[in-house]
């Protein structure tokens, strides 16, 4: 049902920069499952976490075991499957050699996994509980060109209540079976360190976040990264915040969400 939305979406309303031949192999390529195992050379289960081990990484992934195995499949197809829509390293957004990268909704941190090496250091944030105990173990042999933190970025200071039940990490005003937060902003978080990358998933909070992250693009001046699918997002406002910040940033929309027409990714770049 979703592959018949996008198509009627790309006929009829938005194409968001997907020519005919790439909407095509989104229409018969295989589900995530199928598409991550071509990646995945095992996945071995312990008490606490998945261990999982990639054919193209020397490197362990640590999954909780409190989530499904099937979100291994989803975040491998979206790191590794250069065809996918959701692929952060759009040919004008790649991560280079000697890269600081903020990533902002880190969760089980394939994709700083897959740019370590090429990165002179990485800052992760990450508000999951369960999903911060992974990254450490993750990155354990890292410290010293990673920092993880288990924190919120918003527009403000402020505390927020999360829900760790929750692999799509929801924000709740209600305290009942949730976990309180605090929430930073970028600017206050990053301060004079430089970064050079910003990556952002952060299930419909990228425009708060943004607007406390002013100071660090508007000095910068990251390659972009961004996804604008979720619910709340309004990609037109996501360009014109960055825009005001940096009038000379170049930017690329790319691919259409299977609920409304809206762009999965927006790329900027100077």
């Amino acid at each position: 049902m979703r592959r018949v939305r996008i198509l009627f979406y790309w006929l009829f309303l938005n194409k968001n920069n997907i020519n005919f031949f790439e909407l095509l192999k989104f229409l018969i390529k295989p589900k995530v499952d199928v598409i991550a195992k071509k990646f995945i050379k095992k996945i071995d289960s312990s008490d606490e976490y998945n261990k999982v081990t990639f054919l193209n990484l020397n490197r362990e992934l640590y999954w909780p075991k409190k989530f499904a195995v099937s979100g291994i499949f989803q975040v491998t197809a979206e790191t590794f499957d250069t065809n996918d829509w959701h692929y952060y390293q759009y040919e004008k957004t790649p991560v280079e050699k000697g890269e600081i990268l903020l990533d902002i909704g880190t969760a089980e941190g394939l994709f700083p996994l897959v740019v370590l090496d090429k990165c002179s250091h990485i800052y992760m944030v990450e508000p999951s509980q369960y999903f911060f105990n992974s990254l450490a173990k993750t990155f354990e042999q890292d410290k010293e060109k990673t920092t993880i933190y288990n924190l919120a970025v918003g527009a403000k200071k402020d505390k927020v209540f999360f829900n760790e039940d929750s692999l799509d990490g929801q924000i709740s005003n209600t305290g009942e079976n949730n976990r309180s937060i605090d929430v930073v902003t970028v600017d206050s978080l990053i301060g004079d360190n430089k970064i050079t990358y910003l990556k952002a998933d952060i299930e419909g909070f990228e425009y708060e976040m943004l607007q406390g992250a002013k100071g660090t693009i508007s000095k910068n001046k990251p390659k972009i990264a961004i996804t604008t699918y979720h619910k709340k997002n309004n990609p037109d406002e996501i360009i014109a915040l960055i825009k005001s910040f940096v009038p000379e940033y170049n930017y690329f929309v790319k691919g259409i969400h299977g609920k409304e027409p809206k762009p999965v990714m927006i790329h900027f770049w100077i």
